[in-house]
C-alpha cells in the first residue's frame, strides 16, 4: 500500500488516537477501538507492533506474560490497516523490533519510534530506509540526546520534511507541574521544525494547551473504557466520549490560533466606527477664533475624517464656522 502524502499545515493539527496495546491483544476489539476513534473525529490511529522476546528480556517474567498476551499477528495487522483506511484514517504503528518494522512497512502510512527506542539506532535506521514520514517522540532525551538523533538522520539523507518530533515525558501518568509544556515551543525555536505533543496527562486540557505553544500533533492514548483492565494506559487515555472533546477542543483552537501577525481582525472593523473617538466640538468655534481644550471634546463615534491628534489643532485659528457637536476636520483649521 503507499504512504498517504503527510499533510501538516498552519490551519490543521494532526490528531492520533494512540490505540498502543489497549486493544490487550484482541483484534476485535483492535477493530472497535479504530471505528470509535473515526466517529471521535481524531486522524490517525496508532498501534505498537512487536513480538514480546524481541523487546522483552523473559527474566521480566510479569511484564513478558502480560505483552505476550497483547500480540497481533501480521495478518491482523494488515488488516487493521485495510480497515482504518476505509475510514479515512492514516495508520500509524511503532515498531519495537526491527523484523516487525520489515513487516509493517506493507500496511502503515508513517512509522512511529517511541522515546524508549530513541536511542535504538539500528532500528531507527531501518524505519529511515523505508522513506515514510517517520515520529519520533522525544522522551528520556536532553538537548544532546536530540541533537545526535538529528545528526543520524542526516547522515542517512533523511529529507528533515519528513520527520517529526514530539515533545513527550515518559511518565505514567504525567503530573501537571512535569508536563513542561513549553519545552513544544522551546524545541521548535532551537530545531527549526515541526514539533508535536505526545499527552501522557491525565485529562485532555494539556492536549489543548499544547496547540497553543505551537504543537502540530497531538498524540493522546485512547481506551474503550478507562476501567476496562488494571493495565496502566486504560487510566491516563481518552475514552470515546474524551476523545470527541479533545477533537472538537483542538479544531477550535487552531482556528482560535489565527496567524502570527497583528492585525485589525474583519469584524473588528465593524466596531471600529463605535468604539473609536474623534475630536468634536463641545461649543460653538467661531470662525477665525482659537481652538482650546474647553472647547473641544475626544468622543465616539469614530469619524475616518476628523483629526484624530489634539496636538495638530490646538491654538489654531479656524478657517470655517464649527458647529456645536460636530467633528473637527483637517479643512477646518
Amino acid at each position: 500500500m503507499k504512504s498517504k502524502k503527510f499533510y501538516l499545515n498552519k490551519n490543521k493539527v494532526l490528531i492520533i488516537a494512540e490505540i498502543g496495546n489497549n486493544h490487550e491483544g484482541s483484534f476485535k476489539l483492535a477493530k472497535k477501538l479504530i471505528e470509535k476513534a473515526a466517529k471521535a473525529g481524531v486522524d490517525a490511529v496508532k498501534f505498537q507492533t512487536f513480538k514480546t522476546d524481541r523487546f522483552i528480556n523473559d527474566i521480566d517474567q510479569l511484564r513478558y506474560k502480560r505483552y505476550k498476551k497483547f500480540e497481533l499477528s501480521k495478518e491482523d495487522f494488515y488488516k487493521l490497516s485495510k480497515f482504518a483506511k476505509s475510514k479515512k484514517l492514516i495508520f500509524i504503528s511503532t515498531p519495537l523490533d526491527i523484523q516487525s518494522a520489515i513487516y509493517l512497512n506493507k500496511c502503515v502510512d508513517y512509522f512511529k519510534i517511541s522515546s524508549g527506542d530513541n536511542n535504538y539506532f539500528q532500528l531507527i535506521e531501518k524505519v529511515l530506509s523505508f522513506k515514510k514520514p517517520v515520529i519520533i517522540s522525544t522522551g528520556l532525551l536532553d538537548n544532546s540526546g536530540i541533537v545526535d538523533l538529528l545528526k543520524l538522520i542526516k547522515k542517512r539523507n533523511f529529507p528533515m520534511k519528513k520527520v517529526f518530533f514530539l515533545h513527550c515525558v515518559s511518565d505514567y501518568p504525567v503530573v501537571d507541574k512535569e508536563a513542561n509544556l513549553i519545552s513544544i515551543k522551546y524545541l521548535k525555536d532551537k530545531f527549526k521544525m515541526n514539533i508535536g505533543y505526545s499527552d501522557h496527562t491525565l485529562g485532555i486540557e494539556a492536549s489543548i494547551m499544547a496547540v497553543a505553544y505551537g504543537a502540530k500533533i497531538i498524540e493522546k492514548h485512547f481506551t474503550i473504557d478507562k476501567n476496562y483492565s488494571n493495565f496502566r494506559d486504560h487510566k491516563l487515555s481518552a475514552d470515546p466520549k474524551e476523545m470527541l472533546k479533545l477533537v472538537e477542543s483542538v479544531r477550535r483552537s487552531t482556528i482560535m490560533g489565527g496567524t502570527y501577525a497583528k492585525k485589525i481582525s474583519k469584524n473588528e472593523k465593524k466596531n471600529l466606527k463605535s468604539m473609536r473617538r474623534s475630536l468634536y466640538a463641545k461649543v460653538q468655534i467661531n470662525k477665525g477664533e482659537r481652538i482650546t481644550m474647553d472647547k473641544i471634546k475626544f468622543v465616539r463615534p469614530f469619524n475616518s475624517h476628523s483629526i484624530i491628534k489634539i496636538e495638530n489643532i490646538l491654538n489654531k485659528k479656524t478657517k470655517i464656522l464649527i458647529k456645536k457637536t460636530q467633528p473637527i476636520y483637517t479643512k477646518s483649521v
